[in-house]
This record gives structure tokens, C-alpha cells and sequence, in this order.
């Protein structure tokens, strides 16, 4: 599930803590009433319509929400900012997804912003799939991702969003489909704007997706 590294999350109810590279936190704080230090953070998601903070130069990586796939089927893909200019992090181009029936056009018109991020002069890392995937769901998951894999140029990783519920309920075969796919699952181990407690104990089963 990649390297361990940290992660914050800017938005505009504020900033949300987070944490490690198989887990992405959220929280007002520390849990213990704290401030967020964004200095102690390696990488960022940033949120649409919101001014990139300072400090966000001096990130390893950004993940930015670039546009989403709708639930009406026919959508297509919605962009949600122009084309960035980064001259120092990374960037990862995350798509928020309500639904896996793609029509051809919305594949088209994604790795057509991924193109376009890349010509742009970005450090671009690859595409995140920002989609709650149902536990009992993950086998067409795993089959809409294998397909979109084939399509993504080798030269850009693939990362995911995840659920914590995935490694108790999850399908084993389903969750090996995953792991064999994807180069990155972001596990979300927050509910609003707090992190749940216990969650490393889940983070823990998911190790076997290795």
C-alpha cells in the first residue's frame, strides 16, 4: 500500500489532520483539543475552490481534486478547477466517482486532464480514485479498476481511496484483485471532521492486501 507518509487535508471547513500512506485521517486536531501543525505533513489533499496555503510549496505531494464522475449517467466527467502550474510538489489528479458505468467519454475526457496536467509542467505522480466502494461491491471494483488500469499510461501510478470496513467484511479474492491493481489505497479512518478511534486495529488487517 506504498510508503508510509502523511497526509493533510485542506478544505474549506479548515484543516483536516491526517496520517500514513495506507491511512488518510481526519480530525480538527489531535484528538486532544491540539492545532495541526501542517509543517509535521508530507503530502495534501486540496480541495476545490480553496487558496492554496503558503507552506503548501514546501510539500513532497499534493493531491488535488480535479473533477468528478457523477451519479447521472450521460454527465460525463465534471471539471472542478483549471489546469494547475506547480513548480514544487508532486501532484496526484484525484477524481471524486459516484458511479463505475463509464461512459467511453468520461475515460477519454480523464486521461485528457492527465495530459494536460503532465504538459503543463507538473510533477504529476498519476490518477486518484476518490469512490466509497461498497465491502460487498469490491469484486466489481476490482474489475472497474483492472480495466482502468489497462487504459492509464504506464507512466502514471494509480492510487485509491479505501474503507476501513473493507478488511472485515472484505472478499478476499476481491481485496487480492485490489492489491494486485492499484500502486496506492488511501484508507479513510474518519467520520466528519474526526478520527476514529481503534482505527489502527483495521489498518492492521489490511496489511494483507501486502
Amino acid at each position: 500500500m506504498g510508503e508510509r507518509t502523511q497526509i493533510l487535508l485542506v478544505s474549506r471547513r479548515g484543516l483536516l489532520a491526517g496520517a500514513a500512506g495506507s491511512a488518510l485521517l481526519a480530525a480538527c486536531g489531535t484528538g486532544r483539543g491540539a492545532p495541526v501543525d501542517p509543517r509535521r505533513y508530507e503530502a495534501f489533499f486540496l480541495w476545490p475552490g480553496v487558496k492554496a496555503p503558503d507552506w503548501l510549496d514546501e510539500a513532497g505531494e499534493v493531491y488535488v481534486l480535479a473533477g468528478e464522475v457523477r451519479h447521472r449517467a450521460g454527465r460525463g466527467f465534471v471539471p472542478l478547477r483549471a489546469t494547475p502550474r506547480v513548480s514544487g510538489p508532486a501532484l496526484w489528479c484525484v477524481v471524486r466517482v459516484e458511479r463505475l458505468d463509464w461512459e467511453e467519454g468520461v475515460y477519454l475526457a480523464v486521461l485528457r486532464t492527465l495530459a494536460l496536467w503532465e504538459q503543463a509542467g507538473n510533477r504529476l505522480v498519476g490518477l486518484q480514485v476518490d469512490f466509497d466502494a461498497a465491502t460487498r461491491g469490491l469484486g466489481r471494483y476490482a474489475e472497474f479498476l483492472a480495466d482502468l488500469r489497462r487504459r492509464l499510461p504506464r507512466r502514471w501510478k494509480l492510487s485509491i481511496t479505501g474503507l476501513m470496513d473493507w478488511s472485515a467484511g472484505g472478499d478476499a479474492a476481491a481485496l487480492a484483485g485490489l492489491g494486485a491493481t492499484v500502486d496506492e489505497i488511501v484508507v479513510q479512518t474518519y467520520q466528519g471532521r474526526r478520527t476514529i478511534p481503534g482505527y489502527e486495529v483495521y489498518l492492521t488487517a489490511l496489511a494483507r492486501l501486502g
